[in-house]
């Protein structure tokens, strides 16, 4: 029985590894989902406050003027100093907020993006999707079966004047064990963030709770259609105390406006607060406020923040981190152990025999942890 659980869990944390330093790594990026991209473009990230925004249909006028016959499709909006991002034709376009002058456009996607696509689906689509999910669900099995394989030695410390075999050991078996819960955890919330569209009717029948949606057409009036200033100022006084996010304007005549707004509590890029609100009328369609929602609206927005770590702000997003890091280093280790073990003669291949007990305790449990923690995630 030991036996078959110590070769499934060996042989499964081999084949997994490689795949497991790229969601690792892309996972620590992700930590820093909020701040990479303005660091990394500086020049059209960042403007100088002063005094209060230009209205945002004068915002609007601007653009289409430089970018004539194309829509705009969606505007974000970041802190006081951030500049606007704009959606148009293919083309990110930042805008200063304060002038309403355009800054300049970048076309394609920000490298924030790329890691995200990189750490849920190996830029693969469904097939590296598919790949991500089975690893997550592999992880959880290795995390427990880990901590079974552990528990004879049930060694916790380093011996840091050993030989690097024993450090290496020591490493897998300690690092191992004090992250397994956080394995389990990271494992089953990605799960869920992965199927969540699919599970959310599933959260609504359970806890009875209504069916909250953002996909709602507007009221075809052959009235005129309200400005984008008036869509924000009703979403402002639906959710007091949240500053605007994102808009997605209407796509068409049937379209509504979908405004997103954030919390100072909340850790995500576009907010998990929105408003439906007419084109036409101006009426709330539908509106949701993070803080105070159905229970089965709120268990995706809390499941979300444990998986990548922004319950508590600075704090947990440290940790994960840092847990991430120490993916890396048991996941390299683990793969150093293995490799140092492998038979070169029949004597080699009786003495990795005599050894693996308590080596591959220590590999296997490193490796449970890096496909969890790696597995960890940071979008949107």
């Amino acid at each position: 029985m030991r036996k078959a659980i110590f070769n499934t869990h060996l042989y499964a944390a081999l084949i997994t590894g490689a795949i497991l330093i790229v969601i690792a790594v892309t996972g620590c990026l992700l930590v820093f989902e909020l701040q990479m991209d303005r660091w990394l473009d500086p020049k059209v990230s960042y403007v100088q406050p002063q005094g209060e925004p230009v209205p945002l249909t004068r915002m609007l006028a601007r653009l289409q003027s430089a970018y004539p016959g194309q829509k705009v499709t969606e505007i974000n909006f970041g802190e006081p100093d951030s500049s606007v991002m704009a959606r148009i034709g293919g083309h990110r376009v930042f805008v200063n907020p304060y002038t309403g002058e355009i800054i300049d456009s970048r076309s394609g996607e920000p490298a924030s993006f790329h890691l995200r696509h990189l750490h849920r689906e190996l830029m693969a689509g469904k097939t590296g999707s598919l790949i991500v999910n089975i690893v997550t669900f592999a992880l959880l099995l290795q995390s427990l079966s880990g901590l079974y394989l552990w528990w004879p030695l049930k060694r916790t410390t380093v011996k840091l004047n050993a030989s690097w075999r024993r450090i290496s050991l020591d490493l897998h078996h300690a690092v191992g064990f004090f992250s397994c819960a956080f394995i389990c955890v990271l494992s089953v919330t990605g799960l869920v963030k992965v199927y969540g569209d699919k599970l959310q009717p599933l959260f609504d029948r359970v806890t009875g709770s209504p069916t909250m949606t953002r996909d709602l057409p507007s009221k075809v009036s052959p009235a005129s259609t309200i400005t984008i200033d008036d869509a924000v100022a009703i979403a402002r006084t639906r959710l007091p105390g949240a500053r605007l996010a994102r808009i997605l304007p209407p796509k068409d005549k049937n379209g509504s406006f979908v405004v997103h707004m954030k919390f100072p509590d909340d850790s995500t890029v576009p907010g998990r607060s929105w408003v439906v609100v007419d084109q036409y009328s101006g009426s709330v369609l539908s509106s949701l406020d993070a803080r105070t929602a159905p229970a089965g609206s709120r268990i995706p927005i809390i499941n979300r923040e444990v998986h990548v770590g922004g319950i508590y702000g600075v704090p947990t997003r440290i940790l994960a981190f840092l847990a991430g890091l120490a993916v890396l280093l048991q996941t390299a280790t683990g793969y150093l152990l293995w490799w140092r073990k492998l038979p070169r003669s029949s004597g080699a291949r009786r003495q990795r025999r005599h050894e693996s007990g308590a080596a591959g305790v220590g590999a296997l449990q490193g490796e449970a942890s890096a496909v969890s923690l790696g597995n960890r995630s940071g979008d949107g």
